[in-house]
């Protein structure tokens, strides 16, 4: 018995004295390299990297963990905030600026809404601004965000809050009574594109809107069942991903183009 123990210890030693001699194994060696983040990449580099860019308000959208459109539209504007390459892919430079404390966050203050406002004569404008949709419109009327829209025609306004859409802002009336309203300048449900301002966060955007809920219905109890959509500058459709023709005029009309 105390032979097998002593057997036993020895095979024991042996084996730490093994161990002891290999080389020590580096972290470096063991980590693998980051890759850079680009269209069709995916994976959970990808999910923290959505979560980091809607924490700091580049991101609207839901966190897929796949690198599309949205989110290489979102990195754009984030490395032209922080004065960063712009091409829409997040390599040891732009990665290394977004998880630092000095990344910054994107807000539209009351001096950059002031900017974006066209000049004009004897007092505030009437009009809109056009704004790029896919570089500064999405992020001016985020998903859930509730804005006054005003008919260029009419005059009259009501309120919308955006429900949903990538390539245009998805809509629908608050209440019962700003549905209503949308019926009577419209003259009833309707496709036709008319001319609006779409006013937020001290903002007015030229946009263009028609009057026929369709789809989708996120708000209930107010007067109208499904989404009206709200084209701005350089918006596309959802089907076709292209510009709309009529929609985009009516953008310059609320513009003064």
């Amino acid at each position: 018995m105390i032979v097998l123990k002593r057997a036993s210890l020895i095979i024991l030693a042996a084996f730490v004295l093994s161990l002891m001699s290999l080389p020590p194994v580096m972290a470096q060696d063991t980590l693998p390299a980051q890759e850079i983040l680009k269209i069709k990449s995916e994976g959970q580099e990808v999910v923290n990297l959505q979560m980091r860019l809607r924490d700091l308000g580049y991101f609207n959208y839901k966190v897929t963990g796949y690198y599309g459109t949205a989110t290489a539209d979102a990195v754009r504007l984030f490395q032209e905030e922080n004065g960063l390459q712009v091409d829409g892919t997040v390599g040891p430079e732009t990665r290394g600026v977004l998880y630092s404390s000095s990344a910054k966050r994107y807000t539209v203050s009351s001096g950059q809404a002031s900017a974006l406002l066209p000049a004009s004569r004897g007092g505030r404008s009437s009009l809109g601004v056009m704004v790029d949709w896919f570089s500064k419109g999405q992020y001016l009327f985020p998903k859930g965000a509730v804005a006054k829209v005003i008919d260029l025609y009419t005059g009259r306004s009501f309120r919308m809050k955006r429900t949903g859409g990538r390539n245009h802002a998805d809509s629908e009336p608050v209440t019962a009574d700003d549905a209503k309203t949308i019926k009577e300048i419209w003259g009833g449900w309707s496709w036709d594109r008319r001319p609006v301002i779409v006013e937020i966060g001290g903002v007015r955007v030229a946009a263009s809107m028609h009057g026929m809920p369709h789809a989708y219905d996120a708000i209930s109890g107010n007067g109208m069942d499904g989404h009206v959509c709200i084209h701005f500058y350089k918006s596309r459709t959802h089907i076709h991903n292209r510009q709309d023709p009529d929609h985009q005029a009516a953008v310059r009309r609320a513009a003064g183009k």
